[in-house]
């Protein structure tokens, strides 16, 4: 298989066009034309990914998140970021990115998110423009409310977390319904009040963003971006019941690096 055919497959389960106007969604590195054999899924591309591509004779990688945003000003492989684009080239690994679109798109990270926490009557949080698709975000319910302890407890097994980041200025009796953006999503801070939720899960929260929803009227909990990783063994599930349905020789590698710069100790 051609590196085109499997972006065309791609592109029909999550259309470029779901792609927020400054994401950089695409071939990162390789070329269309190259032969997919062997795929590695991740979240990030890092040093340590590259290693574990190159040991494992991976020829094209597939990553959440888009590994070139701003431009390489000089080719100094003194800079990390550098060295490792330039073990890329060297080994000829493809890398493929599928970002927010990804996000947006059914059977994507906010329904994959949703699904974790198991939450019942999913909808989008933001529709997309062509009111065809959805878009970021989903807004569902706990199958019961739950007591606040009871639901600190769950997102803490869910995140395998033993501490959660909580904005809250007053508890209430009981939480059910849910809005969830993985990554940064406090832009959409406004669309969340509107659904009138009692928990609002995001990443990457600022000190004068918790202010702003220090007085939103719900909880809202940090889970950092890493929640997600379920990109992971999500998208590698996806791929291999495609190629085994299709018969493809191509071999699917869950990454195993944990990319997270955070540790909680």
């Amino acid at each position: 298989m051609k590196l085109n055919e499997l972006i065309s497959l791609f592109n029909k389960q999550y259309p470029p066009s779901l792609a927020e106007s400054w994401d950089q969604n695409g071939i990162h590195f390789g070329s269309s034309e190259a032969t997919v054999k062997k795929i590695l899924v991740t979240l990030d591309v890092r040093a340590e990914v590259v290693q574990e591509a190159i040991e494992n004779q991976i020829d094209t990688i597939i990553v959440h998140h888009p590994p070139l945003f701003k431009a390489i000003q000089r080719f100094d492989l003194s800079q990390p970021d550098v060295a490792m684009y330039a073990q890329l080239i060297k080994h000829d690994i493809n890398v493929f990115a599928m970002h927010t679109n990804f996000d947006a798109a059914s059977n994507g990270m906010n329904d994959w998110l949703a699904e974790q926490l198991k939450l019942e009557n999913v909808s989008s949080l933001v529709v997309h423009e062509d009111e065809t698709n959805p878009g970021i975000g989903r807004v569902g319910e706990f199958s019961e409310a739950l007591s606040r302890t009871d639901l600190l407890k769950v997102l803490k097994e869910t995140y395998q977390r033993e501490q959660l980041i909580v904005i809250e200025k007053e508890s209430r009796v009981a939480y059910k319904k849910v809005a969830i953006v993985g990554g940064s999503g406090t832009s959409f801070i406004n669309e969340v009040s509107d659904q009138e939720v009692d928990l609002f899960i995001t990443g990457d929260i600022t000190y004068h963003q918790g202010h702003d929803l220090y007085e939103a009227g719900f909880m809202t909990v940090d889970a950092g971006h890493y929640i997600e990783s379920i990109f992971i063994p999500g998208l590698s599930k996806e791929l291999q019941n495609t190629i085994e349905k299709n018969n493809w020789d191509i071999e699917v590698v869950a990454s195993q690096v944990n990319t997270n710069p955070f540790k909680y100790e």
